[in-house]
């Protein structure tokens, strides 16, 4: 898989410094996260209407490898705005602040006001925006800048023709798609080690790890044997190619279909539009189910997919969390529904917010 995934993304550099790019879609499109791709091809899909060239490259190997140099950049989305990750950005566009826009990035380091070069382009770039209210008001406050504006995840802009004529359709398969994730850990053999990382981040995890990790394995597995007695044929569908291994693990015995991973945003949409159900664990997971108008039994397994269920109006005793889990609480076994109008509305506006930062990342100021 990772030697597919360097193939890939050799031949995405190799494409664009043949054919050239105006302008360069930059975030973590290493190729093993499909919510990340997507986040990607949200953009990219609005700069092919609009007739510009663009490419995604990946801001992990932005100084390591010759991706092709453009004069724009738009950094594309999702929980790429380390310290680590921005200098890498800075170095490249070497003060041409102007020329980049920063496009629904989560802000969750600390200290950015410890490099200048940071500074600089958080406070100059031509666009800034967040993924939730609260960064919005962190960054507000940290540069100054009052232009600074939040809006719903890109990927609610992703396929939003296809995904409107799928929500409207009355009648879908009788299946349930499951989408499970080796929770804050790494697989090895049939057993999950917990990241060490997270002893910081999620102590609450951390310390009760294998309750949690119990639950969440029996809890899937029950949900599975209810929709199989109750003739609904169960399929995996991974958003990383560890989510494969986790299905196959958690599904030891169980009558499901598995998918493999795949990196093709709109392949694995397609696959999902037709399911009734899913138990979905994955942010984006989440996000293509309430697109597509699938019946979802969420677990919120980061703050993040928390935050998204709640700006839909669901109150916290209607989904399970992460840290439900380690307190010793099984899934729900409730599917939610999700109100058409605003996932609709939500989609409207993030298309509205690409289409307006491309202009002004290509506005005249910018282009003389």
């Amino acid at each position: 898989m990772l030697l597919l995934v360097r193939i890939k993304q050799g031949l995405r550099l190799l494409s664009q410094r043949i054919t050239g790019i105006k302008i360069a879609i930059i975030g973590g499109y290493h190729g093993v996260n499909l919510g990340d791709m997507a986040l990607g091809y949200s953009v990219k899909e609005i700069l092919n209407k609009k007739g510009i060239k663009s490419g995604l490259q990946t801001i992990y190997t932005l100084n390591n490898y010759p991706w092709a140099k453009s004069k724009f950049a738009i950094i594309g989305g999702g929980a790429i705005g380390y310290k680590q990750s921005l200098i890498k950005v800075a170095n490249r566009f070497n003060s041409n602040w102007n020329n980049i826009a920063l496009l629904g990035v989560d802000y969750n380091d600390s200290n950015y006001e410890q490099s200048d070069e940071i500074m600089e382009l958080l406070k100059k770039s031509s666009w800034l925006s967040c993924r939730n209210e609260k960064q919005c008001i962190q960054m507000q406050k940290l540069t100054g800048r009052e232009d600074i504006i939040y809006h719903p995840d890109l990927v609610f802009s992703y396929k939003k023709e296809f995904c409107k004529k799928q929500r409207e359709i009355n009648s879908k398969k009788k299946t349930l798609l499951i989408n499970v994730v080796p929770l804050y850990g790494t697989i090895e053999g049939e057993c999950l080690i917990p990241n060490i990382q997270y002893k910081e981040e999620r102590p609450e995890l951390y310390e009760s790890y294998n309750e949690m990790i119990k639950n969440y394995i029996e809890g899937v597995r029950l949900i599975i044997k209810d929709a199989l007695a109750n003739g609904y044929k169960v399929e995996s569908m991974p958003f990383t190619p560890g989510d494969a291994d986790m299905a196959r693990l958690i599904g030891k015995g169980l009558k499901m279909k598995h998918h493999n991973y795949s990196d093709n945003p709109f392949k694995v949409l397609k696959k999902m539009a037709s399911a009734e159900k899913i138990f979905a664990t994955r942010y984006h997971a989440t996000i293509f189910g309430i697109k597509l108008g699938t019946q979802i039994m969420p677990m919120a397994y980061a703050k993040k997919n928390e935050l998204l269920l709640e700006e839909f109006g669901f109150i916290t005793e209607q989904f399970i969390t992460s840290k439900d889990l380690a307190n010793g609480n099984t899934l729900s076994g409730k599917y939610l529904h999700f109100n058409t109008d605003i996932v609709e509305k939500w989609e409207n506006i993030c298309f509205d917010v690409i289409n307006k930062c491309v202009d002004i990342v290509l506005s005249k100021k910018n282009i003389s």
